[in-house]
């Protein structure tokens, strides 16, 4: 049997015997399928197609109906390859869904000429009914006046990509010298979840966030750390932000905030399946579900590649699978990671002993840009983040794969210390079993990841198999590698230790 009495109570949390945790082999495990000879991966019309079906089932929100039925579907096609100890594992989640809002405005002591600014609620502030007050314009926290509404511009982060090559990035594969020039826009503004959070604890009573990005949208679904705000917030476009600013600088102006949305706690699954291979150690491939919109890239995109990851393998003789494998789709991403915490929290000691390394796989994404206010995709990746490990021999490998399959505009990330100096794990959804077990993340962060353009259109169709072979690469270059060899030869960065891996120049 597949499941050793220590995965077992890892991946099932329970202490019982195996044939009890699945007697009921039909719910435990899909349909006996023969391994091929030959597997064939996945061909990018069968992957996109997958996230195509996801991106239509709508928004795919923690504890929405759209998410519940891609969990539903992954479970299925891992049951239907004859994948083993199919699980749907429940989390708790916070559903959070706007129902009615609004922003009415008038120069102070001429209510009769009130007007209502386009907005959109910010997730998790708090609802309000009627909340009146004088708006005041806070470029910085000492602008802001106790006991007033708040009116912040918020930009996104720009990054100098040859910044990030030269000073950051341990190596990178950039044949066209793209990072030379390249400024990327990020999808999160300095503050990064805490976007509101300085004004209300310097007194505001309610927050109008105008959007400074380089397209025109009030619709940014940032906040998502599962922590309801104490006060009120509204987000606005460059353009209704302009002229509520005009109505400003003639004179003092009111305000009257409306915010009722709904929050409560519901279930969700984190989806795992697992296949057999010739080593009692695991190699983990995985990403999250949920999305805050549509979501296309974020993640549908990363679900497919998981799930064509885990068709590849499912034809892959038990003899010829380096190791045991565990595929994990995570539920509540967009609710504070719930799913990836309870991963951790739930299977520490397996992730710490009995994993050689975790892949996760986020986002394939187009660089965008923007026409007349309204995003665009190029025909360019966006830059690909590789967060990994500081282990020499994990470090070679996913180096080495990224250059056979020419994965441009790709950068090896540090596992931690960036982007601010202080950070104890990267900006993933793979973030805390850094601290666990050897990790390889992919994440690209394209500057709409957060908005609802993010439709079929945004997705680097070209690099889903590509990406899937790369993958491939990795796995197979672990075999005959152990979890403790790995974690003896990591190192500290800034070490003698620290070296260039091995495909440095992609062999040009």
């Amino acid at each position: 049997m597949l499941i050793r009495h220590r995965m077992q109570a890892a991946l099932l949390a329970r202490a019982t015997a195996l044939t009890l945790a699945c007697a009921a082999v039909a719910a435990c495990a899909g349909p006996s399928q023969t391994p091929s000879a030959t597997p064939v991966l996945p061909d990018t019309r069968t992957i996109t197609a997958w996230i195509a079906e996801i991106e239509a089932q709508g928004i795919r929100r923690p504890g929405w109906a759209a998410d519940d039925w891609t969990e539903q579907w992954a479970a299925a096609k891992f049951r239907e390859w004859g994948l083993q100890d199919v699980l749907l594992d429940p989390i708790a989640v916070e559903r959070h869904e706007e129902q009615h809002w609004s922003l009415t405005v008038w120069p102070v002591g001429a209510p009769e000429h009130a007007t209502e600014i386009p907005s959109w609620p910010i997730p998790l502030s708090a609802n309000a009914d009627h909340l009146e007050g004088e708006l005041v314009l806070s470029p910085t926290l000492d602008d802001v006046k106790p006991g007033s509404i708040a009116v912040v511009e918020y930009p996104l982060m720009v990054m100098d990509q040859k910044t990030l090559r030269d000073d950051v990035a341990r190596w990178h594969h950039d044949p066209d010298n793209e990072f030379e020039t390249l400024q990327q826009v990020l999808p999160m503004g300095e503050r990064f979840q805490k976007v509101m959070d300085p004004e209300i604890a310097a007194g505001a009573i309610g927050y109008i966030g105008i959007l400074d990005f380089p397209w025109d949208d009030n619709r940014y679904y940032v906040p998502y750390d599962a922590k309801p705000r104490s006060a009120p917030g509204l987000y606005l476009s460059r353009s209704a932000g302009d002229r509520l600013l005009a109505m400003m600088r003639d004179g003092p102006v009111h305000a009257r905030i409306e915010h009722h949305s709904e929050r409560r706690r519901a279930t969700s699954h984190n989806v795992l399946a697992a296949l057999p291979g010739r080593s009692d150690e695991w190699i983990m491939i995985g990403s999250h579900h949920d999305g805050p919109w549509h979501s296309a890239v974020e993640d549908a995109s990363g679900v497919a590649l998981v799930m064509a990851q885990a068709r590849y393998w499912a034809q892959v003789p038990e003899s010829q699978r380096p190791h045991n494998l565990l595929f994990l789709l995570n539920g509540g991403h967009m609710s504070g990671g719930a799913g990836l915490h309870h991963m951790v929290d739930s299977r520490r000691e397996f992730l710490q002993s009995d994993v050689v390394a975790a892949i996760h796989l986020e986002h394939a994404a187009l660089e965008a840009t923007v026409v007349d206010g309204r995003l665009v995709p190029t025909d360019k990746p966006e830059p690909r983040w590789w967060f990994t490990s500081y282990i020499p021999q994990l470090e070679d490998i996913v180096a080495t794969a990224v250059c056979k399959q020419d994965l441009r505009r790709s950068l090896m990330m540090p596992p931690y210390g960036w982007p601010r100096p202080q950070a104890k794990h990267p900006p993933t959804d793979a973030a805390y079993f850094f601290s666990t077990t050897p990790v390889v993340s992919l994440l690209a962060a394209p500057m709409y990841l957060f908005d609802p353009a993010d439709r079929m259109n945004m997705v680097d169709v070209q690099a889903l198999e590509p990406i899937s072979r790369a993958v491939i690469d990795m796995v197979v270059a672990l075999d005959g590698v152990s979890a403790a060899e790995l974690r003896a030869a990591e190192y500290l960065p800034g070490s003698e230790d620290r070296r260039p891996p091995d495909a440095q120049d992609c062999g040009a």
